[in-house]
């Protein structure tokens, strides 16, 4: 492995590792929002993640071709991430009835993209057990997905939870593009395209947080 590898995933985990701890000190305490625990705990597996893949190519391990650990971190960073917007946040906004029909049925993109952006994996020349691997990541962003692109979508409600959660859902959407591409290009090959979608991913996983941060204190005003 290139030592490029290394210097990216340290680029990786130190702005994963920013937001979390930033956001760790504030929220991961009695009696704080769990919303706001759940993105901070996901922010805390991207950089967990990030650290396993970056000690494998310290020690000169691979990290592409097979299933490792580390992969877990994405798994559960998105579960965490599906798991704050769904439930109490989404039946605020959706009651599950027909007005809000086309918000839930544009919100699909999410999981057609997902699908779209796997089948450049599964005709790649990476391996089964890495292909398997991958669709398990992959779901697991795809049903976040979909509840990103409805809350940044759907109207508002009372006291602005839906609006000032926005930029948040914007951000973790994007995250979640990014990782799939991060992925695809791995599987492929395609150097240049996984350095450039890795050095975003830097710059997105720094603002989850203290994106997500401000919009809590907006609604919490």
């Amino acid at each position: 492995m290139d030592n490029y590898h290394i210097y990216l995933y340290l680029a990786m985990f130190v702005s994963s590792g920013i937001g979390f701890f930033l956001g760790a000190g504030k929220y991961l305490k009695p009696r704080k929002p769990l919303y706001a625990s759940m993105i901070v705990l996901g922010a805390g597996c991207i950089t967990i993640g990030r650290a396993y893949s970056l000690l494998r190519l310290i020690t000169g391990l691979e990290i592409e071709g097979i299933f490792h650990v580390g992969m877990l971190g994405t798994v559960g960073a998105f579960a965490f991430f599906f798991s704050a917007n769904f439930g109490q946040i989404d039946s605020l906004v959706d009651d599950g009835s027909k007005q809000f029909l086309k918000y839930r049925f544009i919100s699909l993109i999410g999981i057609a993209a997902a699908a779209v952006i796997y089948i450049f994996i599964l005709f790649s020349p990476a391996t089964a057990a890495e292909k398997v691997t991958d669709a398990v990541v992959f779901v697991t962003i795809a049903a976040s997905s979909y509840f990103h692109i409805k809350h940044i979508l759907i109207p508002d409600v009372d006291y602005g939870v839906v609006r000032c959660l926005r930029s948040y859902n914007a951000c973790a959407l994007s995250y979640g593009v990014l990782c799939m591409l991060e992925t695809m290009a791995a599987a492929n090959g395609f150097t240049a395209f996984m350095v450039t979608v890795c050095l975003l991913q830097c710059a997105v996983s720094l603002l989850i947080v203290p994106v997500m941060d401000m919009g809590v204190r907006k609604w919490s005003k």
